[in-house]
């Protein structure tokens, strides 16, 4: 696989990662059925949805109909395989449902394989970040950088008249 090989293949998989995303808020389930291949798993923690079939059940259902979210992700870190039809991808992601907050926070890793008709997910595992409550441990200097820009709870008051 030459250079200019890679970055197609680097660019296929980050529109493909992009195309979920999209195709999950926008409930496109028959754009969506076609990015996995047949024995595709999807696993969050200790729960796996193996096959095509059981992790398109699993998402067309985890929502009600109609139920409005977007997923915001980082640019892809993608690593195509020496024989150029397997990959790997991390990407960072932020899931934030109709109320405005970010529900998720966490990593997809994905395998990926080009199957002759473009690349798909073969796997795909979400590592979410635990939630803790509160304001985050942040040094001195760090919160002198950053906490003119933080959200903090305590001070949420209701608007003056």
């Amino acid at each position: 696989m030459d250079a200019l090989e890679r970055l197609v293949a680097i660019q296929e998989i980050s529109d493909l990662i992009g195309r979920y995303c999209m195709a999950f808020d926008d409930e496109d389930w028959s754009v969506l059925d076609e990015m996995w291949t047949d024995d595709a798993a999807f696993v969050v923690e200790d729960q796996a949805f193996e096959t095509r079939a059981v992790l398109m059940d699993f998402l067309r259902h985890c929502l009600p109909p109609g139920y409005k979210t977007k997923h915001m992700i980082s640019r892809p870190v993608v690593e195509v395989g020496e024989d150029g039809t397997t990959a790997r991808a991390r990407t960072d992601v932020v899931w934030i449902a109709a109320n405005f907050e970010n529900t998720i926070l966490g990593r997809y890793e994905d395998e990926l394989v080009h199957d002759g008709r473009g690349w798909r997910f073969k796997r795909r595992v979400e590592r979410p970040v635990q939630y803790i409550p509160g304001p985050p441990p942040m040094s001195d200097a760090a919160t002198g950088v950053s906490g003119a820009t933080m959200r903090i709870e305590d001070e949420q008051t209701e608007p003056q008249p």
